[in-house]
């Protein structure tokens, strides 16, 4: 349809009878001044993104009988294209009964999916494509095939010199992926500015990030200048290589150039501190920073999250609000994060609050983030409630409803879920899997039966082959019911090498049925995998102290001192008045 409308020139009646009865009084003086006036008024709509004063103007043009202007008309071209209306944009282009360069150019630029034909048909009708033409052709480009064409025709129209140009040509290569042909491109280019620069460097973060510090010490040898794009991109790459040295190098030219003060810079400053794990750096980057956006409270939020700081996670969150910062659904699954790790029921149930208030901007994630927030607060009739209202659910939405009432006791309610969920047609995963038999081992050897064919379908029915997750759930199961041998002997059939988390189950389930023989058979084939792991040391000294062999308990206890196996400290919150520690 688009395609037919450019085609044949289609030029609608009212405009037909306007264009013929333009008044005969309106001299090429009166015609200037008008063209003038709505120029600017168009050209504010585009700073603005107005489209719906766009449009208004459009149809003073035809009420003043004003369509004859093609002047105007490419302004208004450029109007629709600013403000992304690229279905009007192709109609007014096929209406015009006179088009230029700068016509062409703004329909090519507004209609990314119609670019290539419309080239065509330009050249097909004699216009001469300038420097504009081909950059919207090459911003448009999906394939590096037609990329190459397109360059084809820059160098014999003599353009190969334009650095814009091959900023686009580059930046259409690393848009087909063509990573090292673009960087050649580069490297031949006899004019490169910043942006140049800046699109090997995005081609990097997205295909090779150990390019980087290469290029950027390249980029300080011959003396250009970064921006606060490099500097954010570059900062970018060097946190998820883990680069800290040359990081701390970067923050200092970055002061240097004056761009410490820009968002972006900060937040990528800040975001390699985290993701390092160095909070206290991190914070401090933070602190300094004179202006703050939601990314960057929501960035900082999250950090203290990851570096195990859930209470100081919401404290930011509390203080952003208190900034006139409204948070987004990513800082929103962050609180709830926070909240589900803090097993903090009040403090979760605020953030609900602020979930409501959000309305259609919260997404399927933050939901999800709720379900898991309830369960692990132990609360699911606050779980089922949000899983009731869900428009849409994920089979994370189910997996986390499935392992919430597996994780609180309610093994019945976790396989009725489970049967839900398969009359909705949602298709389980590995996951959902191991949370099905894991709340099938919580509920002991009522349900061994049923596990077991949970474990048979999973094969059968869905094609999942089971994995050492799967096994242990079954292994502890049969352990649970006092089935010791039957959970041997699944060890031993395992397509794969059991791990040491599966030697522990079975060594646990030895100790509470006092089996001595077997207890110390799974032992040494868990210390056979990891001699440092201390459950196992543990494990074993407690089945010794309860049948009062202490003559190996302190034998174990000596062993693990010699060898320098440490038990690790349990540690858990605690509400003090506000603050939960």
């Amino acid at each position: 349809m688009l395609r037919s409308t450019t085609l044949h020139k289609l030029k609608s009646p009212l405009l037909l009878i306007t264009f013929n009865t333009i008044p005969t009084w309106e001299t090429p003086r009166n015609l200037i001044a008008e063209e003038t006036k709505y120029s600017l008024l168009l050209q504010q709509c585009d700073q603005t993104h107005s489209l719906e004063h766009g449009r208004a103007i459009h149809a003073k043009f035809i009420k003043e009988s004003l369509v004859s202007s093609m002047f105007l008309h490419n302004h208004l071209l450029n109007m629709y294209v600013k403000c992304g209306d690229s279905d009007e944009c192709l109609q007014l282009f096929g209406e015009m009964f006179k088009r230029n360069v700068v016509s062409w150019s703004a329909v090519i630029l507004g209609c990314p999916n119609e670019s290539m034909f419309l080239f065509r048909s330009m050249v097909r009708e004699g216009v001469r494509p300038n420097g504009f033409t081909f950059v919207g052709v090459l911003k448009a480009c999906s394939e590096d095939g037609q990329a190459y064409q397109v360059y084809a025709w820059v160098v014999r129209m003599g353009f190969e010199e334009n650095v814009f140009l091959t900023n686009a040509f580059v930046t259409a290569l690393m848009r087909g992926g063509k990573l090292t042909e673009a960087v050649e491109v580069f490297e031949r280019c006899p004019v490169r500015d910043i942006v140049s620069w800046n699109a090997i460097i995005t081609g990097y973060l997205q295909f090779s990030y150990a390019d980087i510090p290469i290029f950027w010490c390249k980029m300080n040898r011959e003396g250009v200048k970064p921006d606060n794009f490099t500097f954010s991109s570059v900062l970018t790459g060097l946190g998820a290589l883990g680069d800290i040295k040359m990081s701390l190098q970067v923050h200092a030219q970055l002061v240097k150039y004056g761009h410490g003060d820009e968002i972006c810079v900060g937040n990528s400053l800040v975001d390699i501190y985290l993701k390092n794990m160095d909070l206290i750096a991190g914070m401090k980057a933070f602190d300094e920073m004179p202006s703050k956006d939601v990314v960057s409270w929501t960035q900082m939020a999250s950090g203290c999250l990851q570096c195990g700081e859930p209470s100081k996670a919401l404290r930011i969150i509390e203080e952003m609000k208190m900034t006139g910062v409204n948070p987004n659904r990513f800082t929103l699954a962050t609180a709830v994060n926070a909240c589900a790790n803090l097993a903090s029921l009040e403090e979760g149930k605020k953030v609900h609050s602020l979930r409501i208030k959000l309305g259609n901007e919260v997404d399927v994630c933050v939901e999800n983030a709720l379900l898991d927030m309830y369960a692990k607060c132990g609360c699911m009739e606050g779980a089922m409630g949000v899983f009731r209202l869900m428009r849409e659910r994920s089979v994370i939405s189910w997996t986390t409803m499935i392992m919430g009432f597996a994780q609180n006791g309610e093994t019945r309610e976790a396989l009725k879920i489970f049967d839900r969920m398969k009359l909705e047609h949602a298709e389980p995963n590995y996951i959902t899997f191991v949370c099905v038999l894991y709340a099938c081992s919580q509920g002991g050897l009522e349900f061994l039966n049923k596990a077991w064919d949970y474990f048979s379908s999973m094969t059968c029915d869905y094609g999942i082959a089971p994995g050492r997750d799967h096994y242990i759930c079954m292994i502890d199961l049969l352990a649970r019911a006092g089935k010791l041998k039957e959970a041997e002997a699944l060890i031993q059939s395992m397509p794969f090498q059991p791990g040491v988390l599966v030697w522990q189950t079975l060594l646990g389930a030895c100790r509470v049925y006092g089996d001595l023989e077997m207890g110390k058979r799974a032992a040494e084939c868990a210390l056979a995998l990891n001699k440092e792991d201390p459950s196992t040391y543990l494990l074993l000294s407690n089945m010794f102290a309860d049948s009062r062999n202490w003559d190996n308990v302190v034998k174990l206890r000596d062993l693990m001192e010699s060898t320098d196996v440490k038990k690790i400290p349990g540690c858990s919150w605690k509400e003090v008045g506000a603050m939960t520690e």
